[in-house]
């Protein structure tokens, strides 16, 4: 999952865009499913959906800098804060 998000980030985002984990998490389920699916274990989802947040995180300083918090919608039709990232 990391190297999938991570390629990702450098490839699909293009630079100086700011985007959040739940902009990712539409992009994991749309375009890799198979992969978002075999990952989740025996999660909650908003447990899964944190840990996509921290494996995006650990791209910061590398390709991508946190900008803060947005309030957006996840796949639960519901708005949460979530993080925000520019890719550089």
């Amino acid at each position: 999952m990391e190297t999938t998000i991570g390629r990702i980030i450098q490839s699909e985002i293009p630079k100086g865009r700011i985007f959040d984990a739940h902009a990712l998490i539409n992009y994991l389920i749309q375009n890799h499913k198979d992969l978002y699916l075999s990952s989740k274990n025996n999660w909650t989802t908003a447990f899964y959906h944190s840990e996509i947040s921290k494996t995006i995180a650990n791209f910061e300083h590398v390709c991508i800098k946190r900008l803060g918090e947005s309030w957006a919608m996840h796949v639960n039709n519901q708005f949460t804060p979530n993080k925000c990232w520019i890719k550089l």
